[in-house]
């Protein structure tokens, strides 16, 4: 790919060939990041997530006993 520069009022211009051009053009552009999955299904809960997520609603209901009043009643500070 013949590839050219060329600078007009501080900026800076690429040219190339009408041809590399349009193959250029007609890729999609890689913006990085993060890739989608092939499968957008995959995205959603499985039983196993629902199970989980039952569970850790259960076990946050529970009441529980602050770790100050543990440690005072076994005689640590």
């Amino acid at each position: 790919m013949a590839v050219q520069t060329l600078t007009l009022a501080g900026k800076r211009f690429v040219l190339l060939p009408e041809s590399e051009y349009r193959k250029l053009a007609g890729k999609p552009a890689d913006r990085g990041g993060r890739k989608r999955p092939s499968n957008p299904r995959s995205s959603r809960t499985t039983r196993q997530d629902s199970g989980d997520i039952a569970e850790a609603g259960r076990r946050g209901s529970e009441s529980s006993i602050p770790y100050a009043r543990v440690r005072k009643e076994m005689g640590r500070r």
